[in-house]
């Protein structure tokens, strides 16, 4: 770790600085109160040491609980994920199953809906078509009788207006005739009347005159009396005449509108028949209207299902690819938790290390400190005894130092004690 090689290095230098100053103190003399000063402060420096070390493993304790609370919070977190996970995935397949299911029963409801449709769709077009072709042929028929009959409507009108001016006419002339008659019958009383009292008179006149001139002119009276008789009879005989003529023009007209009533009877049974069934054509032609409405809502709703289907389709399309997301983002949560286990498994092993270490660390300072305690030389000693008592302490220190594998080449406290083991040792055989 970063700051462990900067303590390291720290720690090397004043090592370096202290090894100096010892070795000065060693090669003055005998083992005197500075030296004991060094070792307390060698002491104090290995006890700062274990002090910065103890704060820094109680720091990784407090990170690592910390993380190891982040940990549960995670694991129980990545539980409740992957749970939630996995009760969305089964419902979502639960829900693609059903959609599948409900997917394939409207498929094969369509299909056979769909073939009944086209079955259906096929027989009616087919009746359609015969009826539309029989409509059609029928449709001529009737068009050229409806030709037939607007015509014959026409004729039937220009009769009828015939008919009526007859009518009229024929009461005019009855109403004329029988004017006429009036009058002629009227005439004929009158003119009777008349040439009765005429004749009467006449006669009497004529009987007179005969009387008075009977005996003179008898001859000549009577021719003349003869040749008015005749006149009048031919008078007489015109009136007749022109009466039969009468008579007989009132006669045709009669039977005039006998034969256009005999027409009119025979042509409104016709006229009947061709409107029934032309209303019946009409409401034949108003069913077939009403049965292709019927297919075209038949359709529509067809075409409505075939829709539902596609959107099914789509919404089972978008579950399989929620389906897939959701995998994807169990797969993401499970690398994710992979990767804080082997942070928090690795944060552990750091902090086993530390605490071995500063195991380690605390073992030596015990070490060390019994072993000054141990050897440290008495006042009276000579200089040899002290600098024979430093060195063994030194040796004693290394081998604490082996012993607990803090002795490497990269430990500068090892370093300095071989060094000073060395000075010691080059000291003792100077001497």
């Amino acid at each position: 770790m970063p700051p462990k090689s900067k303590g390291k290095n720290k720690s090397s230098d004043k090592t370096k600085k202290d090894d100096t100053n010892s070795r000065g103190r060693i090669s003055e003399g005998p083992l005197t109160e500075v030296d004991r000063e060094y070792y307390r402060a060698q002491i104090a420096d290995l006890e700062r040491r274990l002090q910065k070390y103890q704060h820094k493993c109680d720091e990784l304790e407090v990170k690592q609980r910390d993380f190891h609370i982040q940990y549960n919070d995670l694991e129980k977190e990545k539980e409740d994920i992957v749970h939630y996970l996995k009760r969305s995935c089964a419902q979502k397949e639960k829900e693609l199953l059903e959609l599948s299911e409900e997917l394939a029963e409207l498929q094969n409801t369509k299909d056979a809906e769909r073939g009944s449709f086209e079955r259906q769709l096929a027989q009616l077009r087919q009746e359609f078509q015969q009826s539309k072709d029989q409509l059609s042929s029928e449709n001529t028929v009737l068009a050229g009788k409806l030709a037939a009959l607007e015509e014959f409507q026409l004729q039937k009108e220009e009769l009828m207006g015939n008919l009526s001016a007859m009518k009229v006419q024929l009461e005019e002339q009855k109403e004329e005739h029988r004017n006429v008659i009036y009058n002629l019958e009227k005439k004929a009383v009158l003119d009777n009347d008349r040439l009765k009292k005429e004749m009467h008179e006449h006669v009497t006149s004529v009987a007179a005159e005969f009387r008075r001139v009977s005996d003179r002119k008898m001859p000549l009276t009577t021719m003349r009396a003869i040749k008015e008789n005749v006149s009048l009879t031919a008078q007489l005989r015109n009136l007749s005449e022109k009466s039969q003529k009468l008579m007989e023009e009132n006669q045709a007209l009669r039977e005039k509108e006998k034969t256009l009533r005999r027409e009119l009877e025979v042509l409104e049974p016709l006229l009947k028949k061709m409107t029934f069934k032309s209303v019946c054509n009409q409401k034949v032609i108003q069913q077939l209207i009403e049965k292709c409405k019927q297919q075209q809502t038949e359709l529509k709703e067809h075409e409505k299902s075939e829709k539902q289907r596609l959107q099914l389709q789509e919404d089972h399309s978008a579950l399989q690819q929620d389906l897939s997301n959701l995998r994807e983002e169990l797969a993401t949560v499970h690398e994710e938790s992979q990767r804080k286990r082997a942070e928090a498994d690795r944060l552990r092993k750091g902090l086993e290390e530390e605490k071995v270490l500063r195991g380690q660390w605390e073992t030596v300072l015990e070490e060390t400190a019994r072993a000054l305690k141990q050897e440290v030389p008495e006042e009276g000693d000579s200089a040899e005894e002290a600098l024979g008592h430093h060195t063994q302490m030194m040796h004693r220190l290394l081998a604490v130092l082996e012993s607990t594998g803090l002795a490497g080449e990269e430990s500068t406290l090892a370093v300095l004690l071989r060094e000073t083991v060395t000075l010691h040792q080059h000291k003792t055989w100077m001497s």
